[in-house]
């Protein structure tokens, strides 16, 4: 059995280590996304990674291929993974632009059997798949608004890396707030269905080095009419990330720091999820177990694939009637 992962950041090494743990018996492949880090990459992994050229993984043919490369090159390497026939875990998000998008579910209407998947991996977290339940029975009656908030210090991301080299920071790459944070605009989606832009502002805060937005506000309403109101920033010293449902029946907030979902009424508190020792890498290994699965089953749905692509569309949307100001 053969796997593989294109990128060779924090995340493809990550997968490289998750994959290495659900497969211990698998051969693993790695292919660096810069064609110039691959003469070293083979002395920067670990010994149960084989460094390889893309060439030699489409080669190998293996049983899937997770793309991890920066946003701005998702397309191409997916696009050459499904033409040669193999499953594909996209890291968030799935491209850098719309454009891209657009090229991409093109080609892969070319390829109807291909197995493709996005790597948005708050969905697996146990607090998400509760949250999602309770909306689903119906408990809280009518949902009237929703906010959706994350903040953490850019620089705080990666400890002993230059913050200004990374994706985040780098427009060529598909950085800023609005697609690094997009996790915030799949859960809302996923929990709510399809999103309508109705305002949105931008801003670089000149705190930071970089040439993208570092807070980015988003008002929405959802196909019920539900308005959702989204914060993202990169400036936050203390890492906040929280989302708020307010509804008929009280008001449910979802705490992804603390890791618990509380229910708040007029009078009374409950606590309906908490769990500290909650390791977060588990959500990476059920998201390898979801997509492992689907590789098995050879299941073709393209659900995930259009949802992301919706996300890119939407983010697009929001750079255009919003560009960024710099305060």
């Amino acid at each position: 059995m053969q796997l593989g992962v294109i990128g060779l950041g924090n995340i493809g090494l990550r997968h490289l280590a998750n994959l290495h743990l659900l497969f211990p018996d698998a051969a693993l492949l790695a292919v660096s996304a810069s064609a110039a880090a691959n003469a070293t990459a083979s002395n920067t992994l670990p010994d149960y990674v084989t460094a390889c050229s893309m060439l030699q993984l489409l080669s190998a043919q293996p049983e899937f291929v997770i793309v991890a490369s920066p946003a701005s090159l998702h397309q191409q390497h997916t696009e050459q993974l499904l033409a040669a026939g193999i499953a594909v875990l996209v890291e968030k998000p799935l491209t850098a632009t719309a454009e891209q998008t657009q090229q991409l579910l093109a080609i892969a209407q070319n390829f109807p059997d291909s197995i493709i998947e996005v790597g948005y991996c708050l969905r697996y977290l146990p607090a998400a798949q509760q949250l999602k339940t309770i909306l689903e029975n119906g408990h809280l009656g009518r949902i009237f608004s929703v906010i959706a908030q994350v903040g953490q210090y850019l620089p705080h991301w990666r400890p002993g890396k230059d913050y200004r080299q990374s994706v985040s920071a780098r427009q060529a790459l598909g950085g800023g707030a609005l697609l690094e944070l997009s996790h915030e605009l799949d859960y809302l989606q996923w929990l709510f269905g399809s999103l309508t832009l109705r305002s949105a502002r931008n801003r670089k805060s000149g705190l930071l080095e970089l040439d993208v937005e570092d807070i980015s506000e988003l008002f929405l309403t959802t196909a019920d009419n539900v308005s959702a109101f989204v914060h993202l920033d990169f400036l936050q010293q203390h890492a906040f990330r929280r989302c708020s449902i307010i509804a008929q029946h009280g008001r449910l907030e979802w705490d992804l720091v603390s890791n618990t979902v509380h229910l708040y009424q007029h009078d009374k508190q409950q606590v309906l999820y908490q769990d500290d020792s909650y390791d977060k890498n588990s959500m990476y290994l059920d998201m390898l177990r979801a997509f492992w699965q689907k590789v098995q089953q050879k299941n073709r749905c393209k659900a995930a694939l259009n949802s992301a692509a919706s996300l890119i569309k939407l983010i697009e949307q929001v750079k255009t009637i919003a560009p960024v100001e710099t305060l």
